[in-house]
């Protein structure tokens, strides 16, 4: 079917270019005839035509050579002109050659063919004008290019500006679709490969202090490690595969917990409520918001504990990690851009991006008493802004 289609094509469409050509040579020849007899003086001969049939003709190329067509119309009408044939609607051959020239090529050689082809068909004019009447005369050479030649020319320009401008737009819209689908990809992998590797070297480092006096201690730490770096391979190599289709959502926050708490890191989780339906943006939210905050305490905050509590609300969800740890904003909110959103914005500073862009509320702040507490605030249906 497709061979079949493309072996089609190209007859159907010259058959459509032959159809145009032939129908705009007999509105033409019809139009030509009426305006013979309402001027009496002259009449429709063989020059006239072979003239719009070959302006005609030559209309037909001006997809493709534009300026050809259009020099061959205008000095046919221009012979056409001179030979004494009626006046009549062969000029609106010029008008459509001009056009197509304004419209498949730049404004220069538009603007350079169209003022030499309103100079040719002026002097072919001029000639059968009765110059005793200057006035009149001069107001017909002004007008008859005008109308014929320098307004159709116009609207091509404008045309070939709109669409350019349509192209552009796109252009402009794809880049940008890919800039965004780019940094989304970027995040995913800050916040899988990040939480995981903080993970990781927590394990390690408690395994080699205890390797030798609490082997025991360091079998569990070695344990975690590979359950860690297994879980975060699996994670990534979803996101990158199925570009966020397989991504992790609220659901798995109590599994996140547990991970993290086999770690070596106390975790106390509090959910109220139940997520029900979520926007699966809101809901991915949720969990990289646990994610990273955990991340942060792991890396920063120093031996402590860790308080996540999760609210499921009518119209939104809240979501709180605090820790009593000796992290602060220094480390965890201000490196990641916090107060003001970095170039490629990732770790918190990304989420709080996230988060506004769903018209959320976003924190992240030293705790009273000590500590570093990451707060959001999402509407449940997540619309963007």
């Amino acid at each position: 079917m497709i061979n079949q289609a493309r072996h089609y094509r190209g007859p159907l469409r010259r058959g459509g270019k032959v159809a145009a050509t032939l129908l705009l040579a007999v509105v033409v020849l019809a139009g030509t005839a009426f305006a013979a007899q309402l001027q009496q003086t002259v009449t429709v001969g063989v020059v006239a035509v072979v003239a719009i049939l070959v302006a005609a003709g030559a209309w037909s190329w001006h997809r493709v050579a534009p300026v050809t067509s259009a020099v061959v119309v205008v000095a046919t009408v221009a012979a056409y002109v001179l030979a004494g044939e009626p006046f009549g609607p062969i000029q609106i051959v010029v008008s459509l050659a001009c056009f197509a020239v304004a419209r498949y090529r730049c404004a220069r050689t538009a603007a350079l063919l169209c003022a030499a082809a309103a100079l040719t068909l002026a002097g072919a004019l001029w000639t059968r004008l009765d110059a005793s009447h200057l006035a009149a005369t001069a107001a017909i050479l002004l007008a008859w290019p005008g109308v014929f030649v320098i307004v159709p020319a116009l609207a091509g320009a404008l045309v070939r500006t709109r669409v350019e401008a349509a192209a552009r737009e796109r252009v402009e819209l794809m880049a940008r679709g890919a800039y965004e689908e780019r940094l989304r990809v970027a995040r995913e992998v800050h916040d899988i490969a990040g939480h995981g590797f903080a993970v990781v070297a927590m394990q390690a480092g408690v395994a080699l202090t205890v390797f030798d006096e609490q082997p025991r201690q360091a079998r569990i730490s070695l344990e975690a490690i590979r359950t860690s770096s297994e879980h975060a391979l699996r994670e990534l190599q979803a996101g990158l595969d199925t570009l966020q289709n397989d991504a992790p959502t609220a659901h798995g926050v109590p599994g996140l917990v547990e991970r993290v708490r086999a770690g070596g890191l106390p975790v106390e989780l509090t959910i109220r409520g139940a997520p029900r339906i979520l926007e699966p943006q809101v809901s991915v939210l949720v969990y990289r918001l646990v994610q990273e905050a955990l991340t942060n305490v792991v890396r920063h905050a120093g031996p402590t504990t860790a308080e996540v509590v999760i609210e499921y609300g009518a119209d939104s969800v809240a979501v709180s990690v605090g820790d009593r740890g000796s992290g602060s904003g220094s480390g965890a909110g201000a490196a990641q851009g916090i107060n003001s959103v970095p170039r490629v914005a990732r770790g918190l500073g990304g989420l709080r991006e996230r988060v506004e862009h769903l018209q959320g509320v976003f924190t992240a702040a030293d705790r009273l008493g000590g500590g570093f507490e990451v707060a959001a605030t999402i509407p449940r249906t997540g619309a963007p802004r």
